[in-house]
């Protein structure tokens, strides 16, 4: 597996993402979810990466990428960095993956620039942020970020959020070590900006499903908390073109709890749906390094 470190800057930030695979292949852009960052979809690339231009985005705040100076963290801010990232890279058609908070965001910008979209995959994202939903995450973002005394102990007292998880320890720890960083005083503390967490909006972009013609497929974790398989048949029903998909021994990090599973699922739908790749004649190049 040959992962690859780039940065690129777009819309004032410098933002990290890994890639895998080859250049001329299809590509699929994986987006994750609120405090994760791209490492979360190694597994799932290593399953891709044969046939397909894998790339994972570090969200803005989370992971290596830049955090704003300003609060910046409402969806919309996020899919104008999608947005910005296609351009800056001079990809046409693509597949999109999000998940949870990566979800919103993949629906949101499937909505806005569906012309661009060959097929969406939306993994445990509950699609309607209630107004206790959105004051639940401004309460997070109140809680003081950990600070560990040396690597050994924030790689061992790392959690997910939320915590319920079937991983793997090894996996867990891979993942742990990919989500934390050194303070200039020495101590460790985890990588993104707890701001992200205080500005998801009341919202409800099921409609946004409804409209779109491209391949849609919706997966849970079969243990899901987040969203119930009650929750996933009602989308199913609203948007009766799209795939449903219920990972067995899954809680909400779906792709972490039962990868094998998972990339199994996720890579025939994308099989199933084939393009050819194609680049934007006079776009911006890549300045990624």
């Amino acid at each position: 597996m040959n992962t690859r470190d780039r940065f690129i800057s777009i819309n004032g930030l410098r933002l990290h993402y890994l890639e895998w695979g080859a250049a001329s292949a299809p590509p699929v852009v994986l987006l994750h979810g609120g405090s994760a960052n791209a490492h979360w979809w190694s597994r799932l690339a290593a399953a891709l990466e044969d046939t397909y231009r894998v790339l994972a985005l570090d969200l803005r705040g989370h992971g290596d990428s830049e955090h704003p100076e300003s609060a910046a963290y409402r969806v919309d801010d996020y899919a104008g960095d999608v947005d910005a990232f296609f351009d800056a890279l001079g990809v046409d058609r693509i597949d999109l993956i999000g998940h949870s908070l990566g979800g919103l965001i993949a629906t949101e910008y499937a909505g806005r620039a569906p012309e661009r979209i060959n097929s969406l995959v939306v993994v445990d994202t509950e699609l309607r942020v209630g107004a206790s939903g959105a004051r639940y995450m401004a309460r997070l973002r109140n809680f003081p970020h950990p600070r560990y005394p040396d690597r050994e102990h924030a790689i061992k007292r790392f959690r997910l959020l939320p915590t319920a998880t079937n991983a793997d320890p090894t996996v867990l720890a891979d993942i742990a070590a990919h989500s934390i960083v050194e303070l200039p005083d020495g101590r460790w503390t985890l990588k993104f900006n707890r701001d992200s967490l205080a500005h998801v909006e009341v919202q409800d972009l099921t409609e946004i499903l409804t409209r779109l013609t491209c391949p849609i497929l919706l997966v849970r974790g079969a243990h899901s908390a987040l969203l119930s398989h009650a929750a996933l048949a009602g989308l199913l029903a609203r948007v009766p073109h799209a795939e449903g998909a219920e990972i067995a021994g899954a809680h909400h990090h779906v792709m972490l709890d039962n990868p094998t599973e998972f990339a199994r699922v996720v890579r025939a739908f994308l099989d199933r749906h084939p393009r050819q790749t194609s680049a934007r004649k006079g776009q911006r190049r890549s300045r990624g390094s």
